[in-house]
């Protein structure tokens, strides 16, 4: 009865465990693994540009702000 193999992932432990163990339980392969790993790579490059673009433009912001205040 408690010999059941099939495990409901969205109730699994993934607190303890790294990321390539977290694909084992959904069932990737290693290749997959490392495409999740380039994906993250990817998000994080993605997130540091629009933050940049956010910067930039709160910036400008107030470069006009501080020259309109000027004249």
């Amino acid at each position: 009865m408690f010999a059941n193999k099939n495990h409901r992932l969205d109730f699994a432990d993934t607190c303890a465990v790294s990321l390539e163990s977290v694909l084992s339980l959904a069932g990737y392969g290693p290749t997959e693994g490392r495409d999740a790993h380039e994906q993250l790579a990817q998000a994080d490059a993605a997130d540091s540009q629009l933050l940049r673009t956010v910067m930039c433009a709160a910036l400008a912001t107030l470069v006009l702000a501080l020259v309109s205040s000027m004249a």
